[in-house]
């Protein structure tokens, strides 16, 4: 039996064509309810979010904004980001995302790329973003408007509360389409030709309802989210709590602590994470000094989640579940476990595919399907999964095959019940000596060891076996670890001589992407550096 697996349709949530929609739902059938809550920067009720959506949406128009348009965005998770996101639904305007940690560099290729006529934005601690967007807007002919969240702080900028309070009457703009586009999103990197991935509204409503179905999402649960709403997993982890009249809990910028806060004092029932936001709240100690009793299920996505972080994670929760999912941002969330399935499920896979989708699991050279059980490329078709990237990207030739399925690029696997296991990237395999390696059968055993946090393996250069494995590890505070000490540990556990790493490397913290996941290109480069192999 070829691993080719088509999941027939299964219930979904309640049906809204339109995140927008639902969200004029609920605010019309319970108006006061809490559509989004934080901590620092304020709540708004479903009636207020489309209030002041609705009057961002006639701002938009005011300002000669029409549907098509692009709206760039640079706002920790906060209510005014779903505030700018819901209006551009209502106008028809184009979401532009990007992360908070890029600066003017990172930033220009993408807003060169993406021409939006205006970007909403913020000074956050000492990045002032509207300065960085002016200097921007005199190299991109597209931008003639910057809106600012608080104050503005200099000249030519747009208050956005003052642009909400002026237009609080008058004609909202012509409805779009339920298939118009919702948001641009980037892939992870910031290169001269980046790869922008569009999503339409009716896209992230269907996924929606599919994916707050799966973990029975209603108007009392409140949804924390600790990836960036800027990203496409914590946007649509946003959309499924408001197709469901819930709470979104969006943490604005992650640390620790920040995590901590809002996992005791926000109380949230479910919550949205990646795998470093686990292991540095446990690192931290808080989950053994309090209890997170109103926490039923924990999402994992982003990165693959070693399953003893999963497990630690879980047993500190009196009442919860940890589970994962998979997705992306050409295709949206994609998979999920259940969370009436054993420990082992969902915790050593990312479940079964949701419905509307294809997968099937091929041999990595010969494009072949592969048996049940059998490890190879992963590749997907269906509803999210894009057609093809914005503008004449190369991606375009090799990110598809022939007959249109998407290469996701993961290595993975599927068993007897159609859970697919992910193991790591095609990319990141090592050739040593003419041996392939996945790193991440290694990162999993080296996570688990007492004195590490976090670990990446990856290929150094070698002039007789073209690759050896160097790993990069984060010890935990007071521990030591060496080569030799790493190596015993491994052939303990019965790990075969050649999958041992040849080098250590002690860091005090993994370079992360804005969602959270390790940046092997940078660990890479520097021991290439060290090496001698620039």
């Amino acid at each position: 039996m070829s691993q080719l697996a088509e999941v027939p349709s299964q219930p979904e949530h309640r049906e809204f064509d339109t995140i927008l929609d639902a969200v004029r739902f609920w605010a019309g059938t319970t108006p006061a309810a809490l559509a989004v809550e934080t901590r620092d920067h304020g709540r708004l009720s479903y009636a207020e979010l489309l209030d002041d959506a609705e009057a961002l949406a006639r701002g938009f128009a005011s300002l000669g904004l029409k549907a098509g348009d692009r709206v760039a965005i640079q706002l920790p998770s906060m209510p005014e980001f779903l505030t700018t996101y819901v209006a551009c639904n209502i106008a028809g305007c184009v979401l532009t995302t990007l992360h908070m940690p890029y600066r003017q560099e990172e930033l220009r290729p993408l807003m060169a790329f993406a021409a939006p006529r205006a970007v909403v934005t913020a000074r956050v601690g000492s990045y002032d973003a509207p300065a960085t967007m002016a200097a921007l807007a005199r190299d991109i002919a597209a931008l003639d408007h910057v809106i600012v969240v608080g104050d503005t702080t200099g000249p030519g900028q747009l208050s956005l509360s003052a642009l909400v309070a002026a237009h609080r009457q008058g004609v909202l703009p012509p409805r779009p389409g339920s298939d118009s586009d919702a948001a641009l999103c980037f892939t992870s990197g910031t290169s001269a030709a980046p790869k922008g991935v569009l999503r339409s509204q009716r896209c992230f409503a269907r996924n929606a309802a599919i994916f707050a179905g799966m973990l029975d999402l209603t108007q009392d649960d409140r949804v924390m989210i600790a990836p960036p709403l800027t990203h496409v997993f914590g946007l649509s982890c946003a959309g499924n709590a408001l197709h469901s009249g819930a709470t979104v809990v969006p943490i604005p910028v992650f640390s620790p602590e920040v995590y901590a806060e809002y996992l005791f004092g926000m109380r949230p029932t479910v919550i949205y994470s990646a795998p470093a936001h686990l292991a540095a709240t446990l690192k931290s100690g808080e989950m053994d000094r309090r209890s997170a009793d109103t926490v039923r299920d924990v999402i994992v996505g982003g990165a693959i989640c070693p399953p003893e972080v999963a497990a630690r994670f879980e047993e500190k929760l009196p009442n919860g579940r940890v589970g994962c999912l998979f997705g992306m941002t050409e295709t949206t969330l994609s998979t999920q476990t259940d969370p009436r399935s054993s420990a082992a499920v969902r915790h050593g896979t990312v479940g079964k595919l949701a419905s509307g989708l294809s997968v099937r699991i091929v041999d990595r050279d010969t494009g072949e399907p592969l048996p049940a059980g059998a490890e190879g490329e992963m590749q997907l078709s269906g509803y999210s999964v894009l057609d093809r990237y914005v503008g004449e990207h190369e991606a375009n030739r090799t990110a598809f095959t022939p007959d249109g399925w998407f290469r996701t690029g993961d290595i993975a696997s599927l068993d007897a019940e159609g859970n697919i296991m992910i193991t790591g990237r095609v990319k990141d395999v090592i050739n040593r000596g003419g041996i392939k390696i996945n790193p991440s059968d290694i990162e999993s055993l080296l996570d688990a060891h007492e004195a590490i946090i976090q670990s990446a393996v990856v290929p150094m250069p070698d002039d007789i076996l073209g690759e050896r494995l160097c790993a990069y590890a984060v010890l935990r505070p007071g521990t030591e670890l060496t080569l030799d000490g790493l190596c015993a540990y491994l052939a303990d556990r019965q790990v075969a001589k050649m999958r041992w790493p040849e080098r250590l490397e002690v860091i005090d913290a993994m370079p992360m992407t804005p969602t959270r996941k390790i940046i092997k290109p940078v660990l890479i480069a520097d021991i290439r550096k060290k090496l001698g192999h620039d």
